[in-house]
């Protein structure tokens, strides 16, 4: 049997106000937006050296069977000179970002920002490409590189890879500072759990907070929990593992008794087996729970 009672859509919790942030959160953003941009530099940076040894022994196996003999170190000096100076922009693409988020509600703005941050990038990095490769080349090979002979064409081919480049730099910083903030938020609502006893739900951009003793039970729903409460039940998008951790924190007995259901221990009155190695459960309210024989053993201490 399913969770009785009415369904509710989570709603902003009565005791909150709209408040100006303090600066206890401003400094834990400010501390999550670093860290998120560190972690995109690490990735970025493994990404572009893998990027510089594939493209280097690309371009020797590719002259491998050429009739004259091919420096080597040719490729990995234009390749390096290229990615030294993506290196040095990705700070300055982390700070465009940030001033200008990627934001989907407002993603005209948003694109209109970055194709003009996209080609700031792209001019940077050619020229100063460039002008290495003209200045360092006749030193280290004796003749002389060429690209300003042909400059719009070679910026063109140029943009095109700035173009996946910068785009990848976006897509570290905006996945890094996503994946910091909700562990920023985990650590709240456990925080939150912990100290004042409420379990913080949430669902739609809404956040809801109940108190922890009056958890019933919970189920599974793809990617949401049913989780049903004293007054009613809630869809809240979470994992059953993360409100198991939320009901730790508070002190409530929680178990689980089958891969898709949790309930309150002290809520357990009746505990019936089905002939079939697995058992119904029923509660004080009168629900009727499904347990699996995975978690027999802990029903045995309800």
């Amino acid at each position: 049997m399913g969770i009785s009672g009415a369904q509710h859509a989570c709603m902003p919790p009565p005791h909150r106000h709209d408040h100006a942030m303090s600066s206890t959160d401003f400094q834990n953003e400010q501390a999550a937006e670093q860290r998120a941009g560190r972690y995109a530099l690490i990735l970025f940076l493994v990404v572009m050296l893998a990027n510089l040894v594939v493209n280097a022994t690309t371009i020797i196996m590719e002259h491998a069977g050429d009739t004259e003999p091919y420096n080597g170190a040719h490729a990995w000096f234009t390749e390096t000179t290229s990615i030294i100076y993506i290196l040095a922009l990705f700070p300055v693409v982390m700070w465009w970002e940030r001033r200008h988020p990627v934001n989907l509600s407002n993603w005209q703005q948003s694109l209109a920002f970055h194709l003009v941050g996209l080609v700031i990038f792209s001019v940077v990095h050619v020229i100063a490409m460039a002008l290495t490769r003209e200045t360092l080349h006749p030193l280290f090979f004796g003749d002389e590189y060429r690209f300003f002979n042909n400059p719009l064409i070679n910026f063109i081919y140029e943009m095109r890879k700035d173009a996946l480049t910068y785009t990848s730099m976006l897509l570290a910083l905006v996945s890094f500072r996503v994946i910091e903030f909700h562990r920023m938020d985990a650590a709240a609502a456990r925080a939150e759990a912990r100290t004042s006893h409420r379990i913080t739900l949430k669902c739609g951009g809404r956040i809801m907070q109940l108190a922890a003793e009056d958890f019933v039970s919970a189920k599974s729903a793809g990617n949401y929990v049913e989780a049903r409460f004293a007054e009613g039940s809630h869809l809240a998008r979470m994992t059953l593992a993360q409100l198991d951790t939320l009901l730790r924190e508070a002190a409530i007995p929680a178990i689980r008794v089958h891969r898709s259901w949790l309930v309150n221990r002290d809520l357990v009155s009746q505990i019936e087996p089905t002939g079939e190695g697995d058992v119904s459960i029923t509660l004080t309210n009168g629900d009727t729970i499904p347990g699996s024989r995975r978690y027999r053993d802990r029903l045995k201490v309800a």
